[in-house]
């Protein structure tokens, strides 16, 4: 069963504060740094569209910009609920190429972000090379998007709608 994105919980996203966005930072920037990526971001749900919320390096999406959940590689990540990598998005199709070819990638790895059985956010590390990850960034990200998990429950920002 894929975790459906469910509309009786209210993520109280829009009020992030500056404490919240540096932590996202920062976890971004560890992730970038352990899978040795050219840049990283996080994205979470935001009482609508999923948007990014921390960009670094280079790669990846600026913030604001809304993730599509039914399509490409993230919407491919959030349906499976689990670490998925692309080692070439130039023959992988669940990646757009144009718009990787567009930003220097050539692999992606991405863990979702989890909140009991929904995917609430999701964690990604790009890179310019071809398999650039393994198995075992798979598992780093997973720790990451945990780590990312707790600083969002730190913050109270779970509310029952």
């Amino acid at each position: 069963s894929s975790p459906a994105i469910s509309t009786t919980m209210q993520y109280e996203f829009n009020s992030l504060g500056p404490d919240l966005n540096s932590a996202l930072r920062v976890i971004s920037e560890r992730a970038r740094t352990l899978l040795r990526g050219a840049g990283a971001a996080i994205a979470l749900i935001d009482g609508g569209p999923m948007m990014c919320r921390a960009s670094v390096g280079s790669g990846g999406p600026p913030l604001g910009t809304h993730v599509d959940i039914e399509a490409g590689f993230s919407g491919e990540c959030i349906r499976a609920g689990r670490a998925l990598r692309s080692d070439d998005a130039e023959i992988d199709p669940r990646v757009d190429a144009v718009i990787c070819r567009r930003l220097g990638i050539r692999s992606i790895v991405a863990a979702p972000i989890r909140y009991e059985r929904e995917v609430v956010g999701l964690v990604e590390v790009f890179s310019p090379q071809r398999f650039a990850f393994d198995e075992g960034d798979l598992a780093i990200l997973e720790r990451l998007a945990q780590t990312a998990l707790l600083t969002l429950r730190q913050a109270q920002l779970f509310q029952r709608g």
